[in-house]
């Protein structure tokens, strides 16, 4: 049941790689040339312009990231050295203010690996579906079994909860897994805020012999965004 969209974690590295290539990398070539007697010419217009791109390229890259670790932290660190970079390039050039551009975007680029490793240790081998997939399954005979591993509050509160979903806390699954061993060659979708909580209980599940295990990714943040029904009434697996 997996959607199959594929990540590519490493690109945001690799676009920053290029941007910082782009502007040091071309200096440092132009100076070994000089060195060895040969000119250069380069159009200062077109590099800064092959620099700005491959900046606002890494910073995008970033930013797209933000839907594996949901945090807007890099996305906001890579920004603020675009910004730099481009008034560097564009603006009243300043060697301090593109350095210190180029040092935030590396900055971020690190932190989006770090955010995005600290994350993929639950997530290894998770099947993911998005949630207007999850939304087309559900309304098919017979649909997935929804397990929705937030706590009672929030399985209430207002975000709501996918209708007829069970709710089991994730803290509770290890001791809770009786009540659904029924599913263990059921399609089953686990659902919290964000996705990480139902990744830790998706790997569990797994452990434990579940053979058709998916993650709705974005949780139901990603659900509310969409528009997507929801219930705010008692599901299955409470009293």
């Amino acid at each position: 049941m997996s959607d199959g969209s594929g990540k590519a974690p490493w690109f945001p590295r690799a676009a920053t790689a290029l941007a910082v290539l782009s502007c040091y990398g071309t200096t440092v070539l132009i100076g070994l040339l000089s060195l060895l007697g040969v000119t250069l010419a380069i159009d200062e217009s077109v590099w800064a312009g092959a620099i700005a791109f491959f900046a606002a390229l890494a910073t995008a890259a970033i930013a797209m990231s933000y839907r594996r670790h949901r945090i807007v932290g890099p996305t906001v660190v890579a920004a603020l050295g675009l910004g730099l970079i481009l008034w560097a390039m564009f603006g009243s050039y300043s060697r301090v203010i593109e350095l210190v551009g180029f040092v935030l975007l590396i900055a971020a680029a690190l932190w989006d690996w770090r955010a995005g490793a600290s994350r993929g240790g639950a997530a290894d081998g998770i099947s993911w579906i998005e949630a207007r997939t999850l939304a087309d399954h559900l309304k098919r005979e017979p649909g997935p079994v929804i397990v929705d591993v937030r706590g009672p509050d929030e399985f209430h509160g207002p975000l709501g909860h996918i209708a007829n979903a069970l709710n089991l806390p994730v803290g509770e699954l290890p001791n809770r897994l009786m009540e659904i061993n029924a599913l263990k060659d059921k399609p089953v979708i686990l659902v919290c805020r964000t996705d990480k909580r139902s990744a830790n209980g998706a790997a569990l599940l797994r452990d434990s012999g579940f053979h058709d295990v998916h993650v709705l990714r974005g949780g139901m943040e990603q659900w509310n965004e969409y528009g997507l029904p929801v219930e705010r009434r008692t599901g299955l697996g409470q009293t």
